[in-house]
């Protein structure tokens, strides 16, 4: 993970945001770490992962298991 101070974000902006496209950026003031800037990709990368794993953990079938269930449901109302 790259660092980069608040001072040099602000003056290096472009450079900023293509650092963060590749890794995720540490932005640091006075020596000490104050926040981290992400691209939107590593954030939907990381929600829909954390999605799966609470998926996962609660049991979620999958889309072939949902889909036959689907289709046992349907035909058992015929």
């Amino acid at each position: 993970m790259k660092t980069m101070t608040a001072a040099d974000a602000k003056n290096h902006f472009g450079k900023f945001l293509d650092m963060a496209q590749r890794e995720p950026v540490v932005v640091s003031k006075n020596g000490r770490a104050i926040g981290v800037f992400m691209s939107m990709q590593d954030i939907e990368d990381t929600i829909w992962g954390e999605r799966a794993l609470k998926a996962h953990a609660e049991g979620y079938a999958g889309v072939e298991a949902s889909e036959a269930l689907m289709k046992r449901l349907l035909n058992a109302e015929t």
